[in-house]
This record gives C-alpha cells, structure tokens and sequence, in this order.
C-alpha cells in the first residue's frame, strides 16, 4: 500500500478550495499536475479518492471535483464547456467536454445548457467576438431573430436564425460574410449569453 504524504494531501485541498473561490469552478487534474508538480495523473487521481474518502470533496457524474458547499450561493446547473463553434465558416463541430462550470440558476435559469467558444469574426456586430464563451441553452428549434449554434452536416456555426418558406437562412451579424441558404439544418441550442474575453 502506497503512503500518504499528508502535507501534500493537504496542499492539494488547499489548492482546490483557493482555485475554485477565485474561478467559480473545480481546476482539473492536469491543472493539478502541473500547479502543484505532481508526477504523473495518477497520483493526482490517488490523492484526489482519498479527499473523496476522506469527505472533503466529492465527484461529479463525470469524475471531475465538485464545487464546495459552502461556494454554491443558491442553486445552479452544470454547463460543459464542449470545446470551439464557428463564427465564421463552419468548422467541425468537436464536443468534447474541457471541464464543467456551475452557474447560478438565478441568472442563467434551469434549462439544459452548454458553452462554446466563439471563433471568428461573423457575429461581431452582434457583440460576439472571437474568444467569447457562449452559453447556450440546448433546444432544437428557434424563432426568427434569435441567435443560433446549427448544425450542417459535421460543422457547426453560430448565427442569426431566419427561417423562409421552405429553406432556413443563417445571417451573419458581420457586411463582410454572405447569409447561408439551406433546407438541411439542424438547431443545437440557442445563444442566451455571451461571456467576453478578458
């Protein structure tokens, strides 16, 4: 059985409980790696299952570190970050979950939500500019004039919905891009925030 080093157990909590007090979320185990000089991700995880154990912190479904109790100022949801959304040209739409952040029910409601990161310029006149975080309630419909993240094919792009007779134009908020005609879209989410890049 591997021992403990509680002095570095407890600089590991320490650690947590500071970076979530000063982000409003959980750090992850390769921030905790490289931050603290751990060896490998492993004894990160070993450390992390005895603060488990031990009932200092707990898990959330998807193995990361919950946020404190005593950090939680009213209810809140997880929202995934799940990687970079066009503002441009579509690019291909990667969903793979970078952390979770928890936000106040009371601001950003109850719903189902995610959020991207803006890339590009076609939304800028729309104050979407390209590095901003999206949050973005999931649904699959929209209503015209609401701003969109939609699916063509493999690529997802953010713009303003329209829908027409028989097609659906995607309207970039930038003179500098054409809208996109299309008959075959599918709606992800709608933009309800938009977070600026500091």
């Amino acid at each position: 059985m591997k021992v403990c080093d509680e002095k570095r157990l407890a600089q590991l909590f320490d650690y947590i409980k500071t970076y979530q007090s000063e982000n409003g979320r959980s750090p992850s185990f390769r921030q905790i790696k490289q931050n603290l000089g751990f060896s490998s991700l492993s004894v990160v995880c070993r450390y992390i299952d005895i603060l488990v154990e031990r009932k200092l912190i707990s898990k959330n479904e998807l193995g990361g570190i919950n946020i404190s109790q005593n950090l939680q100022l009213g209810q809140t949801i997880l929202a995934p970050v799940v990687g970079v959304v066009t503002c441009g040209n579509p690019i291909y739409a990667q969903e793979n979950i970078e952390c979770m952040y928890q936000l106040p029910t009371d601001i950003f409601g109850k719903d189902k939500t995610f959020i991207l990161h803006a890339e590009g310029d076609s939304m800028i006149d729309a104050g979407i500019n390209s590095g901003d975080l999206l949050v973005v309630k999931q649904c699959n419909d929209a209503e015209n004039g609401d701003i969109v993240v939609a699916l063509i094919d493999d690529s997802a792009t953010v713009k303003r919905f329209y829908k027409k007779n028989d097609c659906v134009v995607l309207h970039p908020e930038n003179q500098n891009y054409d809208d996109i005609v299309t008959s075959d879209v599918k709606i992800l989410g709608k933009v309800s925030f938009c977070i600026h890049e500091l």
